[in-house]
């Protein structure tokens, strides 16, 4: 590694100096100009000429908003001639195919595609587009969104069959957008004909209801955009310039309502792939509160589970531990239980020369060694009952007080398994991130077909040897294959958002319950307090006089509520909730590149004056 990715801690001190001069200096002359600078143009634009103009004309069967998405397979067709905002957006909300509606309109393979998908999107843009979709004949599901009062006329004399028509004035950047918010909830159709079209007349317009994100602007909720950005920009740059990180990026919810969501920098030092929205990241320990936990509160809701019977009761080999068998999954889960914080696995795998142990680990796949750890690493899928054994026969302190230990987490995808007789991964598919829209929430990127780029973790020359990319960072998830509960997910941050979003509403998202309210309350509410313990039940949680303390000592940021929780990430990545504020916070880094040696982003105390911003902003 350069001399120059890493500062001193002389360095160190100097830099945190300059962050508190950077965010609370620049505070005072921001608030002396906030008055000046709220956008009620945009606001304006935004509402009234935009959002309100829209008119649903038809719904049939409430098509719209879109729902049910696990069993929805989705096509658009399209002509766009420019930027395909309306497509870019729809691409927020569910896994989406796009076509091009001319050349599906004349391609015989092409027009058999589409039988395959069970909701077909037409946008029309222009009179030949009308051409192209008549010649098409679609008899399934259809909703028609029409740009401009011209060609939603035209397209009413076509005879063209639809179940559902979207009348939007103009077909420009945000017309686009928000037509595609339309479609799955983001927006509420609420606008009215201003004069007839064909056969529908004046004041004619139904009506729905908002269920999921929307996109928008901080002036919506309240805030201020260039507060926010100059903030967030200075405090972002300062962070790439003291090798914090090469890059990043940040997501923002309120109300409901995505109100920021910027990156910033590149994927690696070299300064050659910009970061991007829709990238994706290892979330590393954030898979804790994203996968494994989200199951274990539906099934503590089924009664397959008691938070205060012991978990041995569950897990049976631990009934013979002495140690363990009377141990609490409330206790685990609140790292309460005195379990050995971590077990470095590769040690086991490997020789001391730095070669692999032929017994666990090969270069080759075989019906022996088909646990993939990466491209060219496969581990002998009987590894796994070691990990158990040796989770087993760990030590457990006599004193109970907190102390976080990740080890419950290999253990939990294989006791999902074992109560819910489905594939863990296959379970949180099911249960969740499909409902949810997340497609891009799962595991193992490197082996699936993602058009999305992926940000690389460490340069590691211990057990893989190259750049980690696609591939899970965490060596103990690596070993189980990717798939484990302490580390492995990958995704974006706007299908992360989804499920965050779940979490700040308690249990429901997109018109569905996931999870009852009293489930998010006891999960959620800080659990061992008497004995200094500040955790929820695997969710993190301020610390206990966090409202007390300046920007240096708190964590998270100090004004976020004691109703909050989260969790951070080793690789760089940190998501909090708070539902007392309705604020979705969502940070997404690869601090470990190339080295997790870097702690800069720890030390310069990055993410809470980040965050910080928000709730400042909110008091102006």
């Amino acid at each position: 590694m350069k001399s120059n990715t890493l500062i001193t801690k002389s360095m160190l001190k100097t830099a945190i100096s300059k962050l508190s001069y950077l965010f609370f200096g620049l505070w005072g002359i921001a608030m002396l100009a906030q008055t000046s600078v709220i956008k009620p143009s945009a606001l304006l634009e935004r509402r009234i000429q935009t959002e309100k103009s829209m008119v649903l004309l038809k719904n049939d069967e409430e098509i719209i908003p879109i729902q049910q998405l696990e069993n929805t397979d989705i096509a658009v067709l399209s002509n766009t001639r420019s930027m395909d905002y309306f497509g870019f957006q729809l691409d927020k909300y569910a896994k989406i195919t796009h076509f091009n509606l001319q050349k599906v309109s004349v391609d015989t393979s092409l027009k058999a595609t589409l039988n395959s998908y069970n909701l077909i999107i037409v946008a029309l843009y222009t009179l030949s587009d009308i051409d192209d979709l008549l010649r098409l004949q679609i008899d399934k599901n259809v909703i028609v969104i029409s740009f401009t009062e011209k060609i939603t006329s035209h397209f009413l004399q076509s005879q063209q069959n639809y179940n559902a028509l979207v009348y939007v004035p103009h077909s420009g950047r945000l017309s686009q957008q928000y037509a595609a918010q339309l479609l799955f909830g983001g927006i509420a159709a609420t606008g009215k004909l201003p004069d007839s079209i064909a056969t529908y007349p004046k004041g004619l317009g139904l009506t729905t209801q908002k269920i999921r994100l929307k996109y928008t602007i901080p002036e919506e909720v309240g805030m201020n955009s260039e507060f926010i950005n100059s903030h967030i920009d200075s405090t972002m740059a300062f962070a790439i310039q003291n090798h914090a990180f090469p890059g990043a990026q940040l997501l923002v919810a309120k109300d409901n309502k995505v109100i920021f969501h910027k990156t910033y920098g590149f994927h690696t030092y070299d300064s050659i792939q910009h970061v991007q929205p829709d990238d994706l990241y290892d979330l590393a320990s954030v898979t804790k509160i994203t996968g494994p936990l989200p199951a274990l509160m539906k099934l503590t809701e089924e009664k397959k589970i008691d938070l205060d019977k012991p978990f041995s009761n569950y897990w049976q080999s631990w009934k013979s531990k002495n140690d363990k068998n009377k141990l609490t999954l409330r206790e685990i889960l609140a790292h309460q239980a005195g379990l050995t914080p971590y077990i470095v696995f590769l040690n086991k795998v490997m020789k001391k020369n730095g070669k692999f142990k032929k017994r666990f680990l090969r270069n080759t796949k075989s019906p022996t060694f088909s646990l993939q750890a990466y491209g060219h690493i496969f581990v002998n899928k009987r590894f796994i009952d070691k990990v158990y054994r040796t989770i087993k026969r760990s030590k457990v302190s006599n004193e109970k007080k907190y102390k976080y230990s990740g080890l419950s987490f290999l253990i939990y995808p294989k006791l999902i398994e074992q109560l819910t007789n489905t594939p863990y991964r296959n379970y949180l598919q099911k249960e969740f991130y499909k409902p949810l829209g997340a497609y891009t929430l799962g595991f193992t990127p490197a082996i699936k077909h993602f058009k999305n780029g992926v940000v690389p973790t460490e340069i590691d020359s211990v057990f893989r040897k190259t750049l980690v990319k696609g591939w899970v960072h965490d060596e103990n998830a690596a070993l189980l294959g990717g798939v484990s509960g302490n580390a492995g997910l990958f995704t974006t941050a706007d299908d992360l958002a989804k499920l965050m979003q779940l979490y700040v509403q308690k249990g429901r998202y997109g018109g569905k319950r996931y999870l009852e309210e009293s489930t998010f309350d006891e999960f959620t509410k800080v659990q061992y307090r008497n004995n200094e313990n500040r955790r929820g039940l695997g969710f993190d949680k301020p610390l206990l006089n966090n409202a007390s303390l300046d920007l240096k000592e708190a964590y998270p940021a100090p004004e976020v509520s004691a109703e909050s929780f989260g969790h951070a990430g080793f690789t760089g990545t940190f998501v909090w909730a708070d539902p007392k504020n309705q604020l979705v916070f969502i940070f997404l880094s690869n601090r470990v590149n190339p080295t997790r040696k870097n702690r800069n982003l720890y030390e310069l105390r990055i993410r809470q004056a980040l965050q910080q911003v928000f709730y400042q902003a909110l008091k102006n």
